[in-house]
């Protein structure tokens, strides 16, 4: 593989498209569920990679509804941190090609963080903001969108499909742009701006931080505020995390009350 740097023309280098599907938005308490990546040049599909992931977790039904991804699907399927090495190999040293790669990032950052492995130097390019500065007059840029207008099949909301149609599109825009092959990598970042990485804001670090402690092994202890102000240290043995509209809840078995509770993990101050 060819070791790319500004002056790399872009018909050399070898790219990596990538997708997740996963069980919701939110990255410190939802999880991977798929992935799907192809390698490729300008000119030709050269890999891929494609597998289920067992989340540890139910897959709500709202979201089964959208990719279809059952739990039974997934029952047997290895776990990611069980995959980030095999991920990060493929991947290489290829600049990743994603569509919203804030999101894709962010679940791929965390994934690595829970398994207390280092963060490979992943960097993408977005799909969006790439087809936004090109496609000037669709109604949308999502990636459904994005493969009918330009006649590219895809089954959506499949990993492996979504990252072939995201490796269509950029092929797309760097073939408008640079219709004699010319194009390096100054060109397309003068287009895209700086590559993305992956980046949580302050409250998903801390929110992170404290889902790292609660599910480090076993009963923990925390500090929690109930509605009425009134403090208390409470031995729990936690079982899930529940997102509930904007609201999350710890689902743990409190020995102070002897039954199961749901603790809003905004309302815990601590953990032990």
């Amino acid at each position: 593989m060819i070791q790319v740097d500004a002056t790399t023309k872009l018909d050399e280098a070898v790219f990596c498209a990538l997708d997740f599907e996963t069980t919701g938005i939110n990255p410190v308490v939802d999880r991977i569920v798929e992935v799907g990546m192809v390698k490729f040049t300008m000119a030709a599909e050269l890999s891929t990679y494609s597998t289920l992931i067992n989340p540890g977790r139910d897959i709500p039904e709202n979201v089964v509804m959208i990719h279809g991804i059952t739990g039974d699907m997934v029952k047997n399927s290895p776990a990611i941190g069980d995959l980030l090495e095999d991920i990060a190999a493929f991947i290489g040293d290829s600049p990743l090609i994603i569509q919203n790669p804030r999101f894709d990032l962010a679940f791929l950052g965390v994934a690595f963080i829970e398994s207390k492995a280092a963060i490979p130097p992943l960097r993408a390019y977005d799909t969006v903001r790439l087809a936004r500065k090109t496609f000037l007059e669709l109604p949308n840029y999502r990636l459904e969108t994005l493969c009918r207008s330009l006649d590219i099949a895809i089954k959506p909301h499949r990993a492996l499909s979504d990252a072939r149609g995201c490796m269509e599109v950029f092929r797309n825009v760097i073939r408008f742009h640079d219709r004699n092959g010319e194009w390096d990598f100054n060109d397309l970042n003068r287009l895209h701006g700086s590559m993305m990485k992956p980046r949580l804001s302050r409250k998903e670090k801390q929110h992170l931080h404290l889902s790292n402690k609660i599910f480090s092994g076993g009963i923990v202890q925390i500090r929690y505020v109930d509605e009425r102000g009134n403090v208390t240290v409470r031995r729990v043995l936690p079982k899930q995390v529940i997102k509930n509209g904007t609201k999350t809840y710890l689902h743990a078995f409190c020995y102070m009350r002897n039954q199961d509770r749901y603790f809003n993990t905004r309302r815990i101050q601590k953990v032990y």
